[in-house]
C-alpha cells in the first residue's frame, strides 16, 4: 500500500516503441511507422476515464490506508481476508447474501447500484437446483 492519500491513481506512461534499444522517450518511427504513432494518440483517451475505471480501486485502497493508520495492521488485513472469504463462498441458488455481505464490508451497502436493482442475470443460468449444484461440486 501507498504511505499518501492519493485520490487519482498515478498515470502509467506510455511509449510507442516496443524495442528495448529506446532512448529518452524518443520513438523509432523508421522501424516502427506512424502508424503505431496515430493509433495510440487515437486510443489514448482522456485522463479522467482511467480516473473513473479505477475508481473503486483508489476509494478501497484509501479505506485500507486509513484503516492501518488508525487501528495497525491487522485491520486491512483482517478485512481483505473477510473479504476473500466472502468471494469464494458459493451462492446457492442465485442468492444475494454473499453479495450482501461483501457490499456491507467494502462499505457499499449504503449505495444503490445497477445490479441492486435489476439483479445479476449472468451467473444464474438454470433454473434447475439439481444442475447447478451438480455444476458448482464438479460432480
Amino acid at each position: 500500500m501507498a504511505t499518501s492519500f492519493r485520490f487519482e491513481p498515478k498515470a502509467t506512461e506510455s511509449t510507442s516503441s516496443v524495442l528495448p534499444s529506446q532512448r529518452s522517450g524518443v520513438s523509432d518511427i523508421i522501424s516502427t511507422g506512424p502508424t503505431q504513432l496515430v493509433s495510440e494518440a487515437l486510443t489514448a483517451g482522456h485522463p479522467l476515464e482511467s480516473r473513473l475505471a479505477n475508481w473503486e480501486n483508489t476509494q478501497l485502497n484509501i479505506k485500507l490506508h486509513m484503516q492501518r493508520q488508525v487501528y495497525g495492521l491487522h485491520a486491512p488485513m483482517r478485512t481483505m481476508m473477510e473479504v476473500k472469504c466472502v468471494q469464494q463462498t458459493p451462492s446457492v441458488l442465485g442468492s444475494r447474501a454473499a453479495q450482501i455481505q461483501r457490499d456491507i464490508l467494502l462499505g457499499k451497502d449504503e449505495s444503490i447500484d445497477v445490479c441492486d436493482v435489476f439483479g445479476d442475470t449472468s451467473e444464474v443460468e438454470t433454473s434447475n437446483v439439481h444442475t447447478m449444484l451438480a455444476a458448482r461440486l464438479n460432480v
